[in-house]
């Protein structure tokens, strides 16, 4: 499962918002998430603008790999966050190449 937010939160927020994203999904893709859960558990934690995330959701949607996008409330539903489900690492590799590991 790969999580990726916004490059311009400060560092507390990229945690929180990152965890909201991760249980809003496990919530809305059950399924998904427990055969994550129970498969491989591998998180990769990316951020990137937020330009480039809306540019990686059209890719999601052309590729119908589901997703989840965390808006907060406490700064006018921006999105902050995306949870992305676990996909092959070949893929992975593809979509995400140029995005950087959070806090890093």
């Amino acid at each position: 499962m790969t999580i990726i937010c916004r490059n311009d939160l400060n560092s507390g927020y990229k945690c929180v918002q990152s965890a909201h994203a991760l249980a809003d999904f496990s919530v809305r893709f059950e399924h998904e998430f427990k055969q994550w859960q129970m498969g491989s558990n591998y998180l990769c934690c990316l951020e990137a603008s937020e330009f480039k995330i809306e540019q990686i959701l059209n890719k999601l949607d052309d590729l119908k790999i589901k997703y989840h996008v965390f808006c907060e409330p406490d700064i006018q539903n921006q999105m902050t966050a995306v949870a992305v489900e676990a996909i092959s690492r070949i893929q992975h590799k593809k979509l995400f190449k140029n995005l950087k590991l959070t806090l890093s």
